[in-house]
């Protein structure tokens, strides 16, 4: 079906005006009806009340003196009218004294008669004796309905003939109309058409309008292909300039690390190496960002009018590619002297003189030198050499891939609470009951191995998941002791102290678990404390908890005892090293000793680890140590092999 809205618009306009007139013609004819029928029915009431009066007097009469056989010559008159179609008298009990009606021929064209009744009275003490029911239905009023029938139908005749007639002339009028719709139907700009004017006032306005709308979509059709033009040569200026931006570093106006690898990607290079500024970080903190920034910009001005061939990295990195160079003697000489001119040179920033010193990766061949120049980079730094070349027999990039594999191990094993708690028994040397229990960290692996910390922990402190592996100990270590009675440990580093974030989580839990009074935090000291300050924070909001410290590994290392004195710790933990050795050598011994001293002394209690025998154990016992942790002490597992205390 076609909607409203997509119709003709003659249709709209005649059938508008049509429905208008119907419901106006409706509407009287309603009116007329209600009015002719209640008059009608009002004048056949008056009639019939009329008639009865005639002969309510003689029936009144005949009543009372019981003539019953009167009736009929009584009624007579009123029955004779063609109009009265029933009459019926009743005495005072209700019984018919007298029925009249018509045959049922006469009644078939009648419409629906009007009923009066008239009590009848007794003439001198008013009593009721009797009624009369007559029934009158005036032939007229059904003639008269049916003319006013046959006046509607006329009417609806007439409008359906109109309706049609000015369905067509509105057509007509809007013919034209018709025809600009099917030329503008397919217009594009540039198209000139030409309108028809036919005198009507309507129609030459459309068609002035559109001949202005023409006029002006050329106009603009033109200024924009003006526009399209000038934007076409901006936008081709504005994408090599950022082309250049993209391959071009903005500091030093070098190429940058993405054109590198574009340059990579040709396979025309033979070695390359990255240069990296020692301590740079230095330059920045010590004589601002500013300086920092001129001195690479001098750097890599000097590295690129040396090599011909120096792209920058990245904050204090450069590289130096070389083509048609596969001999690394030749290589190393260059680089050498590279070295040595940088030492020799002095750059002046801002009336300050700075000497840089750097180090040198190097990778020689054509595939993944990058990444092959990075390791080597790392090699040159972590041994401290000026310059350092890429070995494949080293294995670093098995090592690499192997730390990668690790870390996605401990990742998944995070996700898969896989990571869990071990603890290893601390024995009370005075009373010989375990009285702690120190927390150690373990994975299962995915075949259902259990991997000690040493392979996977010093990987997961390379990356975000460490923090992570501290709050699920601490989790899993104050959920288990909140049902038990001993103290327990659980060890944190400085990189955890510093940690706003895992701090706050480890007072909330061991808060929530009611643990603070019996954890012990253990403090690593042979991983040196970067932050006194931030640790001795730290120690000061656990403390006011109920929350204990220990110094573990102690004895080797830093071991500053002034700096312990400002932790205020509970138990020292003498480092294993000291405590293996302490039966066969005397020094050991005096180093024990004098930790045991000083330990007594700011009232901390000692305790021995790596107690693998019962040489040691005697011996510490001997010596004066407060508790004994080792393999002879007991090894650590799972504490629900372990008793209750």
């Amino acid at each position: 079906m076609i909607s409203l809205s997509k119709t003709r618009l003659s249709y709209k306009i005649v059938g508008s005006l049509i429905l208008i007139f119907l419901l106006i013609f409706m509407s009287l004819g309603a009116v007329v009806s209600i009015v002719f029928e209640n008059t009608i029915l009002v004048s056949e009431k008056q009639k019939a009340n009329l008639l009865l009066q005639t002969i309510e007097k003689p029936l009144q009469i005949a009543l009372y003196l019981k003539f019953y056989d009167q009736i009929p010559e009584k009624v007579a008159p009123v029955i004779s009218v063609a109009d009265v179609t029933e009459l019926e008298v009743r005495d005072n009990s209700g019984k018919s004294l007298y029925f009249y009606t018509h045959s049922k021929e006469h009644l078939k064209s009648r419409h629906e008669a009007v009923n009066v009744t008239h009590m009848i009275k007794e003439p001198t003490s008013g009593e009721f004796m009797g009624s009369i029911t007559l029934r009158y239905s005036d032939l007229t009023y059904e003639e008269t309905r049916q003319s006013i029938h046959k006046i509607v139908y006329g009417v609806w005749a007439s409008i359906a003939l109109i309706f049609f007639a000015a369905v067509w002339w509105v057509r007509y009028l809007l013919f034209p109309l018709t025809k600009i719709a099917k030329k503008v139907r397919y217009y594009k700009p540039g198209d000139q058409m030409v309108f028809e004017e036919d005198g009507s006032v309507e129609i030459e306005q459309i068609v002035t309008a559109f001949n202005a709308m023409q006029q002006t979509t050329q106009l603009y059709l033109e200024q924009m292909e003006t526009m399209n033009s000038s934007l076409e040569m901006k936008v081709n200026e504005k994408t090599h300039e950022l082309e250049n931006q993209y391959h071009i570093d903005r500091l030093t106006g070098l190429p940058n690390r993405y054109k590198l690898q574009e340059v990579l990607s040709k396979g025309e290079i033979s070695a390359l190496a990255i240069v990296n500024i020692d301590d740079f970080k230095e330059v920045n903190d010590f004589f601002g960002i500013s300086i920092g920034d001129e001195v690479l910009m001098q750097i890599g001005k000097w590295l690129n009018e040396l090599s011909g061939a120096c792209f920058r990295l990245g904050g204090d990195e450069f590289a130096l590619v070389f083509t048609n160079l596969d001999d690394q003697t030749e290589l190393e000489h260059r680089l050498n002297m590279l070295a040595k001119f940088l030492d020799e040179k002095t750059f002046m920033v801002k009336e300050e003189s700075l000497n840089i010193r750097i180090s040198i990766g190097v990778a020689m061949g054509r595939e993944k030198v990058l990444t092959r120049a990075d390791i080597a980079l790392h090699h040159a730094k972590a041994n401290k050499k000026p310059i350092a070349f890429y070995n494949q027999d080293e294995g670093v990039e098995e090592q690499y891939r192997s730390n990668l594999t690790m870390a996605s191990d401990v990742r998944r094993a995070l996700f898969e609470h896989r990571i869990i708690c071990h603890y290893q028994p601390i024995l009370n040397l005075s009373t010989g009951t375990i009285d702690k229990y120190e927390t150690l960290v373990r994975m299962i692996d995915d075949e259902g191995n259990i991997i000690p910390p040493v392979k996977f922990l010093s990987i997961a402190k390379q990356t975000k998941l460490y923090p992570r592996i501290t709050l699920e100990v601490v989790y899993q270590a104050c959920t288990l002791f909140a049902s038990r009675n001993e103290e327990f440990s659980i060890n944190l580093s400085d990189s955890d102290i510093r940690n706003p974030h895992t701090v706050s989580e480890i007072i909330k839990t061991i808060t929530e678990t009611g643990t603070a009074s019996r954890v012990v935090f253990e403090i690593l000291e042979s991983e040196g404390i970067e932050s006194y300050d931030e640790v001795t924070r730290f120690i000061t909001q656990v403390k006011a908890l109920g929350a204990k410290i220990a110094i573990d590994d102690f004895g080797t290392g830093y071991s500053n005892f002034e700096n312990i004195l400002k932790l205020s710790v509970d138990y020292i933990k003498i480092d294993g090293s000291l405590i293996r050795e302490i039966v066969g050598n005397s020094r050991h011994r005096i180093i024990v000793e004098t930790i045991i001293d000083f330990a007594k002394k700011i009232d901390a209690k000692t305790i021995a680890e790596f107690v693998s025998d019962e040489v040691i154990y005697n011996t510490i016992k001997e010596l004066g140590v407060d508790y004994s942790q080792g393999y002879f002490t007991g090894k650590p597992t799972s504490l629900s092999l372990c008793q209750f205390s």
